[in-house]
């Protein structure tokens, strides 16, 4: 059987494959959760010595450097061009209602970017393609090249979830800004559940369809890629991801027993959690005798709900682990999805103790009580919270587990092995072979009894 190296070498001359990524945001600038994901991808890439253009829709200028040093040689960043606004209208029309395309996918489909796309690939002799979401996989079956979809979340499961708190728009149009779609709004907020819980259908066929199709299926959850394998009978393998710690942590007795958070309020999932815990959260813990309890929020507030004085809005901060280093505890509320939180690797990096909702780290190999402190109720919360104040001798102790934790499974080498590896298997074009079953660190592949598109459905609570 042909080694991994003789897949990779093979395939082109020097073993340098062109790779085109094809991406909804530019990944330069202020940093996301998202953005953590698509820099490892193209810092993995690169430092494995292939070439990548980075074709990204959205704010951004063209350039060939691309932020990170040493890979200038190596990564080009090419701006695309989204739908026109006659041109969204005609998708919507001829593509959501008839439920053939997805909301998410019409925002991005665009015969520009489709051009670009297939003159990049010609110009360059691109190798690989790998799309960024559900929103971009439509280029992925369009050029018809070795395809690796990222799907990131599972949309399909989101949305589902958007239709029940019926938040408005912003999570329906992700990162895309849709001025045309977004004047409109007023016009869909009456029907707006209805049109979510069709989004969420149109999803879940969507995520099958590009499971069976590509040449290899990425998620960020464990348990999320179990999910759609079960639906969709392919294996379906993790988004690496890397994480690049402090040079050095700051002593843990000399921080401060606040709280923070960390996540842009442009993301809503992160705003609604915060929403909840300032309205209902915070006067539980104020009936177990912790009134004066302030969250720190560190990310861009963007527009939307009014907050208590006790959340205290710090901005988008540069130096990200110098922050983080004033603080003993960070919040990780119950959130829309459980996928693997790149907040929650900074904290552990960063020596932060995490007091996590036990819905929202699901998948991520924790342990409650060894390398994180886990709560459900606000009366686990006001528990662990009076801990922090007493400063508990585990505390440290735990800390420290959840750095050597998040150093062992978000390292960059970790990242580029299963790069490696993910590329062999799709230029090999036999995933299944060259990789077998994926194991979830620190516990078991959630277990699934359905097939098809019944385990979505049951996902979504339909």
């Amino acid at each position: 059987m042909m080694s991994i190296d003789d897949l990779i070498d093979g395939s082109i001359g020097n073993g340098q494959l062109t790779i085109l990524l094809v991406a909804t945001r530019d990944l330069r600038g202020q940093l996301t959760g998202r953005k953590s994901v698509l820099r490892t991808t193209v810092e993995s890439l690169a430092k494995l010595g292939h070439r990548v253009i980075v074709a990204h829709f959205g704010a951004g200028k063209d350039s060939d450097a691309s932020g990170s040093p040493g890979e200038c040689e190596q990564v080009r960043y090419v701006r695309i061009d989204g739908p026109r606004p006659w041109e969204l209208m005609i998708q919507l029309g001829s593509g959501f209602l008839p439920g053939r395309k997805s909301l998410n996918e019409c925002l991005y489909l665009s015969g520009r970017a489709k051009t670009a796309l297939r003159d990049i690939a010609r110009a360059e002799k691109v190798d690989v393609v790998v799309t960024d979401m559900v929103r971009t996989a439509v280029y992925g079956e369009f050029l018809g090249l070795p395809w690796i979809s990222d799907l990131d979340d599972l949309l399909s499961l989101r949305y589902g979830l958007l239709a029940k708190g019926q938040r408005g728009l912003d999570g329906l149009l992700g990162y895309h800004k849709a001025p045309a779609l977004r004047a409109l709004s007023w016009l869909v907020r009456p029907v707006l559940e209805i049109i979510l819980r069709r989004e969420a259908a149109i999803l879940a066929r969507r995520e099958i369809a590009v499971a069976q199709q590509a040449g290899l299926t990425l998620a960020v959850s464990p348990t999320e890629a179990a999910t759609l394998a079960s639906a969709s009978s392919r294996s379906i393998f993790t988004t690496p991801l890397s994480v690049k710690g402090p040079t050095g942590v700051a002593p843990f007795e000399d921080r401060r027993c606040e709280l923070v958070f960390l996540g842009a309020f442009s993301y809503q999932p992160n705003r609604d959690a915060v929403h909840k815990f300032d309205n209902r959260i915070l006067g539980e813990l104020g009936s177990c005798g912790l009134e004066d309890v302030c969250l720190h929020v560190v990310g861009e507030k963007g527009i939307g709900y009014e907050f208590s004085p006790n959340i205290r809005f710090e901005g988008y901060v540069e130096d990200l682990d110098d922050e983080l280093q004033k603080y003993k505890a960070m919040l990780v509320p119950e959130l829309l999805q459980g996928g693997i939180k790149t907040k929650v690797v900074h904290a552990a990096l960063n020596k932060v103790v995490v007091l996590a909702h036990d819905t929202a780290i699901t998948g991520m190999g924790l342990e409650p009580d060894v390398n994180v402190l886990t709560w459900k109720s606000s009366e686990d919360l006001a528990v662990l919270l009076k801990r922090v104040r007493s400063n508990d001798d585990s505390l440290p102790v735990i800390a420290e587990n959840a750095r050597l934790w998040a150093e062992a499974n978000f390292g960059q080498q970790r990242a580029e092995a299963k790069w490696r590896k993910y590329l062999a298997s799709v230029m090999g074009k036999s995933a299944e072979a060259s990789l077998g079953p994926e194991t979830i660190p620190g516990r078991e592949r959630a277990q699934t009894g359905h097939n098809g598109l019944s385990q979505v459905a049951e996902a979504l609570g339909r």
